[in-house]
């Protein structure tokens, strides 16, 4: 008996607070809209700060949305460096690495290691293209394309 008295006083305010019940706060809302509403904020914090970078209101944002969630797969600074010095165009880093801050901002470091590197590289091609570099097989397509037409 004592056991179910212990069982029923541990339950009673966990499914109180579950379901609403007079013990929750007024105002507290339910977890999942906190989150919604947390998500939203975010969501409304990129798109201004990709706004203010673009100088304009009218852009993809899912499509920078959809790019940032590939770009956070390069977890490194080799693998950064090696992705704008075949890209070419490091004007873009500063869109980038807004995606970054927002959707994995772990990421960052190693992105601004990389972008420091190509910026730094008389020409970023030797990166990728002098004898001894390792590239993963997907990498190495692509500098064999850019290498070649040099």
């Amino acid at each position: 008996m004592r056991a179910l008295v212990v069982l029923l006083a541990l339950l009673v305010p966990g499914l109180s607070a579950c379901s609403g019940g007079a013990d929750a706060e007024p105002g507290s809302g339910d977890a999942a809209e906190n989150v919604a509403q947390q998500e939203d904020e975010a969501t409304a914090a990129w798109r201004a700060a990709v706004e203010d970078e673009l100088g304009a209101d009218t852009f993809d944002f899912d499509a920078i949305r959809a790019r940032a969630a590939v770009d956070c797969q390069r977890t490194d600074a080799g693998a950064w460096t090696v992705h704008l010095a075949l890209s070419g165009d490091t004007a873009t880093s500063a869109l980038t690495r807004i995606g970054l801050e927002h959707a994995c901002a772990d990421v960052v470091p190693a992105f601004d290691k990389g972008v420091a590197s190509v910026e730094q590289a008389a020409d970023p091609l030797d990166l990728v293209c002098g004898p001894g570099v390792e590239l993963s097989s997907e990498d190495e397509l692509k500098a064999d394309l850019v290498c070649a037409n040099r």
